[in-house]
């Protein structure tokens, strides 16, 4: 008898059968039903928590990239300290201090141009330090931890909040978070950025890798990361469009800014908080 040209397999005895069969039945339903279940995941709240050990009344703390002086304003609004914000982007430290007068604080917060790196040699001296997301952009990383530790407090500590790649993330990803503008792939190393610190003559007291973590707490509240890719979706459909208004520099820093959350998000960036300390014993 003829047969077609279809080979036949054994019909729905076989493996390939039984493992669809498998992988589209009660179990594989049973674990997308737990995986939309709430991990109860911490959410960034946490960081000033661990911070406030240092916030002691009469502490003075500085924020290192203070960027728009939110942070900043925040930790010195709660508390009974005073708070010194530096960043080296001229319209940060505009915003900074349109913030600190908004806040009524002014007396208790300053905020100037400067990059940490220039902190050497500064008289000042800090109880804390408050450093967050701001290493991955550290053209002089070297420099800048060497001139917070200068002006580190013995026993003080500093806090960082910064990200790390993982395996997961490709070597094509990479060079695209390179044509951020603003990120200094190097300094998303682990072992790169650790060895800095100890060149810097600071130690780890604490290392909490946060994971998944507080971008899995944003997603069930506000979902910013799925409001990153929609974004991205639209960004690449109207790619013509947009760098014909806005330049190919613009298109490929949005880009890859956009991709900043979803890699966390996927595990390709780790989120991890370091307490520093000074080396000599402090």
């Amino acid at each position: 008898m003829e047969t077609s040209g279809v080979e036949r397999t054994g019909g729905s005895g076989t493996a390939h059968v039984e493992q669809l069969a498998r992988v589209y039945g009660p179990t594989t339903w049973d674990l997308y039903a737990q995986l939309d279940r709430s991990l109860e995941p911490r959410g960034p709240e946490e960081l000033v928590d661990r911070a406030a050990e240092w916030l002691v009344p009469g502490a003075v703390v500085l924020d290192a990239g203070c960027r728009d002086g939110a942070q900043l304003v925040r930790l010195v609004g709660e508390r009974d300290v005073t708070g010194y914000g530096i960043d080296p982007v001229e319209l940060h430290v505009r915003q900074a201090r349109e913030a600190v007068a908004a806040a009524g604080l002014g007396e208790r917060i300053s905020v100037e141009r400067l990059a940490m790196e220039e902190l050497a040699g500064s008289e000042r001296r800090f109880d804390l330090i408050w450093c967050r997301d701001v290493v991955p952009q550290l053209e002089d990383l070297a420099g800048a931890l060497a001139g917070a530790a200068s002006v580190l407090k013995s026993g003080g500590r500093m806090v960082v909040f910064t990200q790390t790649a993982t395996e997961l993330l490709t070597a094509g990803e990479t060079e695209m978070l390179r044509r951020h503008l603003g990120n200094v792939i190097g300094n998303l190393d682990e072992a790169t950025l650790e060895a800095a610190f100890a060149d810097a003559g600071l130690v780890i007291d604490e290392k909490d890798v946060i994971g998944t973590e507080w971008r899995e707490y944003a997603e069930e509240r506000t979902q910013p990361v799925s409001r990153a890719m929609l974004r991205l979706a639209r960004l690449r459909r109207t790619r013509e469009a947009v760098v014909a208004e806005h330049g190919e520099d613009v298109y490929q820093h949005v880009e890859a800014n956009l991709h900043w959350e979803v890699y966390q998000f996927l595990g390709k960036l780790r989120p991890t908080v370091y307490v520093l300390k000074r080396g000599d014993g402090s």
